[in-house]
């Protein structure tokens, strides 16, 4: 795990997953940089997954309220190659961010299967989908209750 630079930024956004891009551009309607960029600096602990030098994937958590953490990732091309070092590493950081929030929330768009997938692997519960974003696109709203 790196703390997130720059570098690693551009690197994230020239090799993100087209459906992270998509799930991005959804929520404000800003560019997957912009999105990133504001996700990265509202964070209490950005990182990035790093294997051979390729960012695999970059998360962090929002601070919403005294109780209630927002995470969030965006995956790159490369976490295919990584599977299961990303899962380790996804389980150990949500495991922290359960440390620092009595709960987790956010929304995941519906279309992206593979997401939704890996966030119940993860624990979170997916409620039924709703409107969300600029367009009003489906997202599925996830918890996760702290530890």
């Amino acid at each position: 795990m790196l703390p997130v630079d720059d570098r690693l930024i551009s690197e994230v956004v020239a090799n993100a997953r087209a459906e992270d891009i998509v799930e991005f551009e959804c929520l404000r309607g800003l560019s997957v940089e912009q999105e990133l960029r504001d996700s990265v600096e509202g964070s209490l602990n950005p990182r990035a997954y790093v294997v051979d030098g390729q960012v695999v994937a970059m998360f962090g958590d929002l601070q919403l309220d005294d109780r209630t953490g927002v995470p969030w990732l965006i995956s790159t091309n490369a976490v295919d190659q990584h599977r299961r070092s990303f899962l380790v590493e996804c389980d150990r950081e949500v495991a922290e961010m359960r440390r620092r929030h009595q709960v987790l929330i956010n929304y995941t768009d519906a279309r992206y299967t593979k997401a939704l997938r890996w966030l119940r692997w993860l624990g979170f519960e997916m409620h039924d989908a709703v409107p969300y974003g600029v367009n009003g696109e489906l997202f599925h709203p996830m918890t996760l209750r702290g530890l």
